[in-house]
């Protein structure tokens, strides 16, 4: 066998281990739509209570079909739990807001509702007073009866969500720069998953293109074998990052480069051994950062993978006339659609594009995995590009309408104000950045209880560091840019990571002091008495755990996993006003004590619930 052939069966062995992980993705999915059971949305008491208020509703208007019905929480001097806002339905009545309003109060009023205790009207707002121990009760009943599921549902059941995220390029280092992508893919992943969703988490590998023309002329140039062997992925990105200054000053070295991609999209022997080395090289140096991360995808399919379905889909679009040779240049141009500016298909020299093998993989996905929403969590500056792949994609009938292809998109990450470059040799490295976080952690800790043990320490503060990363990103809306701010990443008082694993440990210590003095205590057995509250922290507090399955629904509904960490932030706060005010070990009446504490327990199982939808992890001890 010629060397040839030797690399054009690696590229088959390449092709044939692909092929069988998605055999295991498939069976995963199938083993999954038989046997996962999931929570019914509508069981939740404030769903129920909705469902209450939406039969009342039903019942004065005589309009049976409707918006679901929105319950927000009324400001603090107005009396009432929940309050219903009418001026969307008197718009579709055309009735005055105010008399519906009333109308509604009325009506609530005259009926058996298991859950309202009475109805007044402010303006056109309806304010609903719950019967507060059937209703709290029900809250922290399910809690406990739920557990580490809590928050989930079924509101998605059945379908399948692929989310493509992280997608770093190979031969160089994990860099912050893909640090957004990954983390928020991996966050929507879970939560999409929590609403019911298959999910197939995809890490589209950067393992093709003229990069690699200007990597391989830099090895053949200067690469140091020794160097290689001692730190590869250092050692090319750093060659990567000469070629481009050497570049500057000798132009011509770029089309030495093109024709070296040209020659490997052909096969060549020796360029396929190299492109390999660097593959196998770099995924696992990826995926040394992704455990750290606590990331694990279901395929790693790269853009090589697609190249000859790339070339196909290029001749199938000439053919269909969705697309053209140029006479002058030879390239395949698609013509402006809509206000879609005309683009490339393919380059002069033959060459494929990013948007051709993206165009391959998405029909890949849709034929294999039959998904009914794609989700691509890449930055804002592609937007043009997903608007040419969704647009021409649909043309063609590779996107059927029942397939919702969605960019996901999200703000740059600076550094001094500027977006980092690796031609420039300016970006940051993800693990000096997570190694320094967790140094930072670690200084932070030992100040705070200098008594703790070294590897419970050590532990500690790898779970802070790599939490006040995630959080640093996931807290404001995706599409802000983001920097690093450790004052505020570290803060224990407010809007960080830390901040609310704290609350967490706070809570859990409680817990263990209670043991000490009361002994133990049984949740699920207590969750079926009637609770006992006093204060109006207490009732603001569970109403607050009432509101957590929505505000997941709501972070899938708008891919937003900040609407979590606002959620998390809200219910930190107001456990700790609650902490503050009231001493539960030292409450005198048993069931009035047992029941803070249960208060409490549920405060504590929807922050780590919470944070690990986000992949935050929480310490019990700080």
């Amino acid at each position: 066998m010629n060397t040839k052939d030797s690399n054009q069966d690696e590229f088959e062995q390449y092709r044939l281990e692909l092929a069988q992980a998605v055999d295991v993705v498939d069976k995963n999915l199938q083993a999954e739509k038989e046997n996962r059971k999931y929570i019914d949305f509508s069981s939740y008491p404030l769903e129920q209570l909705k469902k209450e208020v939406r039969r009342v509703v039903q019942e004065v208007t005589g309009i049976h079909e409707m918006a679901e019905i929105e319950l927000s929480v009324p400001p603090p001097h107005i009396p009432g739990d929940f309050a219903l806002g009418g001026f969307g339905l008197a718009k579709q009545l055309r009735e005055n807001p105010n008399v519906l309003a009333n109308k509604i109060a009325k009506g609530i009023g005259e009926d058996q509702t298991i859950f309202i205790e009475k109805a007044s009207v402010v303006g056109a707002f309806v304010n609903l007073e719950v019967r507060q121990k059937i209703f709290y009760q029900n809250i922290l009943a399910n809690i406990f009866e739920l557990g580490d599921h809590y928050g989930e549902s079924n509101v998605n059941a059945g379908l399948v969500a692929l989310i493509d995220y992280s997608a770093p390029n190979i031969a160089k280092p994990l860099g912050v720069g893909h640090l957004r992508s990954t983390i928020i893919g991996q966050a929507l992943a879970k939560i999409y998953h929590a609403t019911g969703y298959s999910v197939i988490r995809d890490n589209h590998l950067g393992d093709w293109g003229t990069q690699f023309g200007s990597l391989i002329y830099a090895y053949q140039q200067w690469g140091d074998e020794k160097k290689v062997a001692e730190n590869p992925i250092k050692e090319l990105k750093n060659l990567y990052v000469q070629f481009h200054y050497f570049a500057e000053e000798h132009p011509e070295v770029k089309d030495k480069a093109r024709e070296l991609f040209a020659r490997l999209e052909k096969k060549d022997p020796k360029l396929v051994a190299l492109w390999k080395r660097f593959r196998d090289l770099s995924i696992k140096d990826f995926e040394r950062i992704y455990h750290r991360l606590g990331i694990k995808f279901d395929t790693n399919i790269g853009e090589s993978y697609f190249v000859e379905q790339a070339d196909r889909i290029v001749d199938e679009y000439l053919a269909k006339g969705l697309a053209r040779k140029d006479e002058a240049s030879a390239a395949v141009v698609v013509d402006q659609m809509g206000g879609i500016p005309s683009f490339l298909l393919r380059k002069q020299d033959g060459s494929s594009l990013y948007l051709t093998r993206d165009l391959a993989t998405l029909r890949f996905r849709i034929k294999t995995f039959q998904p009914d929403v794609i989700l691509y969590v890449v930055g804002n500056e592609q937007s043009l590009n997903f608007q040419q792949l969704f647009e021409l994609s649909r043309r063609a009938g590779y996107l059927p309408d029942n397939v919702t292809a969605k960019h996901i998109g999200f703000g740059m990450v600076l550094r001094d104000g500027k977006k980092m470059s690796t031609r420039q040799g300016t970006v940051i490295e993800l693990e000096d950045l997570m190694s320094q976080s967790v140094q930072k952690s670690k200084e932070i800790l030992l100040q705070k209880n200098p008594d703790l043990d070294p590897g419970e320490l050590e532990k500690i503060s790898e779970i802070v560091g790599i939490g006040a990363i995630v959080y640093n990103d996931l807290h404001q809306s995706r599409m802000q840019n983001i920097s690093f701010d450790w004052e505020k990443m570290l803060d224990f008082e407010s809007k960080s990571a830390v901040y609310l694993q704290y609350s967490y440990v706070r809570i859990n210590s409680m817990l263990k002091k209670f043991v000490e003095v009361y002994g133990q205590i049984n949740f699920n057995n207590l969750a079926k008495q009637l609770f006992s509250f006093t204060n109006r922290s207490e009732f603001d507090l569970a109403r607050k755990l009432a509101l957590f399955p929505e505000a997941v629904l709501r972070a899938q509904q708008a891919n937003s996993p900040h609407l979590i960490c606002v959620y998390l932030e809200e219910l930190s706060q107001l456990f700790n006003a609650f902490y503050g005010e009231i001493s539960i070990l030292k409450t005198e009446d048993k069931q009035l004590r047992e029941s803070r504490l249960a208060l409490s327990n549920g405060v504590a199982l929807v922050i780590k619930k919470g944070l690990a939808l986000l992949s935050i992890a929480v310490p019990e001890k700080m």
